[in-house]
């Protein structure tokens, strides 16, 4: 079955699944009604995974066709047109770089590449250059496999690393006063905090590859560091943007678990119930659910509890999306996964529910990669070192609650 065919019955049994909801409505559900549902939550469950392996296979043939394409123009068109554009001299320059290292670039390359050093004004990595911009997108979209949170926060991407001072408030207790004719207005002072931006340094560790990885042509080097690079950033970016204490020698960011103080508290440190979840989108102020970026926010090992959780009619709590129709949803509210979120336990917060354009996620524009040779010459390897910056923020405490585990 194509992609397409499996996309459209995917869809057509989410419909369905949508429609036995809605025409059930607030009647109990029959033993009938459930078993129902659940044979067509197996069936989407099944065409999920064919779809993601297609989709898969289909990226890795689009890959494959556009390495291909583009060497090809080179060969067809290299000797006719000018000089390449900036940004390709620099691909090129970077690849070469990876590959060999300075010592056997040409004079061009090495000047095209003394040039995106000079560029890292600011950095302290000595040794490093900066990653080309084509390289960093693709780092970039690796990046989002694993930050769920940076999904639907709001992004600020600055050019250097400077700190930045950034107001933080809580203004859900202030309103306007109503006054008579000739009344004169009270003051009402905003109790405003400030928060350093910083920018935190992430390493993605040493990436160890063969040389003969690195001498063999068809293989696309900037791509395959690309890759293990994001993965490794995006993981660490994404464990610290939930789980950062702000504290620390280095000092880690002030994540979201920490910073976010205002907790209804689950009955139970195992469990939770539907009504403790709609005990918490109700506890954040009606001004913030009506926002575009309102979500729910949890792990995929609570979003599988939530799959399978009913409410007193027998309803489930969970419906699936259909394509340009409507969204998966809990409770009604959209909601995203980030594997940084704990599962429930003791104390543990392990659902957040708010406007997450509130929580501002800082990034350096720049990325500076090391190539380390001497170090495992021995082992005929070349190691690669790539470093990011970020830090985050909560600007507005009120904006975003949590629910939390029982303390017993």
């Amino acid at each position: 079955m194509k992609l397409h065919e499996l996309k459209q019955k995917y869809n057509a049994v989410a419909k369905d699944m949508r429609a036995l909801h809605e025409s059930i409505g607030d009647t109990e559900w029959s033993d009938e009604q459930r078993g129902q549902w659940k044979t067509m939550k197996h069936d989407l469950d099944a065409l999920n995974a064919k779809i993601e392996r297609e989709e898969q296979l289909r990226e890795a043939d689009e890959r494959f066709v556009q390495e291909h394409e583009e060497e090809t123009r080179q060969n067809l068109e290299g000797e006719e047109r000018g000089a390449p554009p900036v940004d390709e001299q620099r691909a090129q320059a970077f690849d070469a770089f990876l590959r060999q290292g300075m010592q056997d670039m040409s004079a061009e390359q090495r000047q095209v590449l003394r040039e995106m050093r000079a560029q890292a004004v600011g950095t302290d990595e000595k040794g490093g250059y900066t990653v080309p911009t084509e390289m960093l997108n693709r780092i970039h979209e690796a990046m989002k496999d694993y930050g769920g949170l940076a999904s639907v926060a709001q992004i600020l991407t600055t050019d250097s690393g400077h700190s930045i001072e950034w107001p933080t408030s809580d203004g859900t207790a202030e309103e306007g006063e109503l006054l008579g004719e000739n009344g004169e207005a009270t003051e009402g002072d905003v109790g405003f905090g400030m928060e350093s931006l910083g920018a935190k340094k992430l390493s993605s560790k040493v990436i160890r590859v063969s040389n003969e990885l690195l001498n063999d042509s068809g293989i696309d080097i900037q791509g395959f560091l690309a890759s293990r690079i994001g993965q490794r950033l995006g993981r660490g970016e994404a464990k610290y943007l939930v789980q950062g204490t702000g504290t620390g020698t280095p000092e880690q960011p002030t994540g979201l678990q920490t910073a976010v103080t205002a907790v209804t508290t689950a009955a139970s440190s195992s469990e939770f119930t539907w009504q403790e979840i709609n005990a918490l989108v109700h506890s954040v102020d009606p001004a913030y659910r009506r926002a575009a970026q309102f979500r729910l926010g949890f792990n995929d090992n609570t979003l599988k509890l939530l799959t399978e959780m009913e409410d007193l009619q027998g309803r489930p709590l969970w419906l699936p999306a259909v394509a340009g129709a409507a969204p998966s949803s809990v409770l009604g509210q959209q909601y995203f996964v980030d594997q940084g979120i704990a599962n429930i336990g003791v104390d543990a917060k392990f659902m957040y529910a708010g406007d997450f354009d509130q929580f501002i996620i800082r990034r350096v524009r720049y990325m500076v990669l090391k190539r380390l040779v001497e170090r495992y010459a021995e082992f005929d390897q070349t190691g690669f070192l790539a470093f990011h910056r970020f830090d985050c923020v909560l600007q507005d405490a009120a904006a975003i609650k949590a629910l939390q585990g029982a303390a017993t």
